[in-house]
């Protein structure tokens, strides 16, 4: 189905989230008859669908009904609804199409489109991708899973342009002809297993990115990851790699060096002093970043201004603040065990680690085992998951089970002395106790702003 097809169509849209709203909107413009079914009916949903009315888009809120999807042409799905939810199950009973936003944006996009999935790094990759393209003089639009829908970019973006995509598991579950010039696979571990069947699952769930690339689009995987590494075998798309570790195919690091190599050549691109991100991780993600914008034809002086102007996004491993020598970093955004590994690995040690929130179906025994557990001098512990966390670490860390997130602060802050670390790092999801990993992080930081006058020492 192509733009041109969509006058007259009826279309509905699954979820009125930022994605939903953004598909929706750009539908009814391509001529589209739409109608958006939503399960949720609080007050903010309703001003939505008013103002979606307004423009002659239907609205169903309080849950998905076989009425809204009987006798449609397709189906444009947010990354919350389930494949396996009864819309799907309805949809494939009436042979009705069911694709993501993110496919939808593709049938309009006049742009090529760099798309990075991965389990940890996906926001801050994209964002420096493109801070570097940007750099070099290219319009550069990086959107998707972070900050706005594909969709709703859509009018803003010309032939000539670059599109830079954060892509999640979620997003590209529904993509079927979904076609990046360059993909980014930055790192696989295990997650979201609350919604894949399985580790297999996901993986193939990100797969999914390279599915329709062809010879003459380029694949990029990183060498120190075994699950990625794989990636591109049986696909027919040209596939580089990048490594802290060792020479390869694509981009590397030696010696505090970036460098780049293909077809036999080598060359240097940029120093690591240049990057202002400390960490291991974020010299994988600066990798990636460097090798997909020399395949845009970025010069070694745009990325060198593009990584020494980009210091990080807020709620990814941010210092938010010193309190009587006690340093806060808010790591809100990391959701999964090894994204909290990550971050210990870089703050500084010892370390009052606050986690927990709603889990992901993940192991915490994996955190429990691993050796950089004794960089934690005491762990505090808040929502769902905060007893599950607990039987895992029990008798390895000391622990506190703290009722709000402003107690775990609060508690860390009185236990914690001139030059140790306080590190919001969850492990988890946020939906227990706050709307989104943003909302969160902007609370961990208002409770760190008042300690002063709260805990005066």
């Amino acid at each position: 189905m192509k733009p041109t097809d969509f006058s007259g169509k009826q279309v509905t849209v699954l979820g009125l989230g930022r994605s939903g709203i953004a598909a929706a909107i750009l539908l009814k413009e391509a001529g589209a008859q739409v109608t958006v079914s939503e399960t949720k009916e609080e007050s903010d949903f309703r001003r939505l669908a008013e103002s979606l009315e307004r423009k002659g888009i239907l609205v169903e809120l309080g849950g998905h009904t076989p009425a809204s999807l009987k006798g449609r042409d397709l189906i444009v799905t947010s990354p919350g609804v389930s494949p396996v939810s009864r819309p799907f199950q309805w949809a494939k009973e009436e042979g009705i199409p069911v694709i993501s936003e993110i496919e939808l944006g593709t049938f309009f996009c006049p742009a090529e489109i760099i798309a990075v999935t991965g389990t940890n790094g996906k926001s801050t990759t994209v964002t420096l991708l493109g801070n570097i393209l940007k750099a070099a003089g290219k319009r550069a639009h990086v959107c998707g899973n972070v900050g706005e829908a594909f969709c709703g970019v859509i009018p803003k973006i010309q032939k000539g342009d670059w599109v830079v995509l954060e892509v999640s598991s979620f997003q590209l579950e529904t993509c079927y002809t979904f076609r990046p010039r360059i993909a980014v696979v930055l790192n696989l571990t295990s997650n979201h297993l609350d919604r894949h069947a399985s580790f297999e699952a996901y993986l193939l769930a990100k797969r999914r990115i390279a599915r329709s690339q062809t010879e003459k689009d380029f694949l990029l995987l990183n060498a120190d990851d075994p699950f990625v590494r794989m990636f591109g075998k049986g696909l027919s798309v040209k596939s580089l790699f990048f490594s802290r570790s060792r020479p390869v195919e694509g981009s590397f690091l030696r010696e505090g060096e970036f460098f780049v190599q293909w077809g036999g050549k080598e060359e240097w691109t940029a120093s690591l002093r240049h990057l202002q991100l400390q960490g291991p991780h974020h010299e994988e993600n600066a990798l990636a970043a460097i090798l997909a914008s020399r395949l845009a034809g970025v010069s070694s002086e745009a990325i060198e201004e593009g990584l020494s102007g980009f210091r990080g996004l807020r709620h990814r491993l941010t210092l938010v603040g010193e309190k009587s020598g006690v340093q806060f970093f808010n790591d809100s955004k990391s959701t999964t065990v090894a994204s909290t590994l990550r971050a210990l690995e870089t703050v500084p040690e010892p370390i009052f680690l606050i986690a927990g929130g709603r889990a992901k179906n993940e192991d915490f025994r994996t955190f429990a085992k691993s050796p950089l557990l004794k960089k934690v001098k005491r762990m505090f512990l808040i929502g769902e998951s905060r007893d599950k966390i607990l039987a895992a670490v029990s008798g390895k860390v000391p622990t506190f089970l703290a009722g709000t997130l402003e107690e775990a602060v609060t508690q860390a802050f009185q236990e914690a002395h001139p030059g140790e670390t306080v590190l919001l790092s969850p492990m988890c999801a946020s939906f227990d106790m706050f709307r989104d990993f943003e909302a969160r992080g902007e609370y961990f930081e208002r409770c760190v702003t008042s300690l002063e006058a709260l805990h005066a020492r």
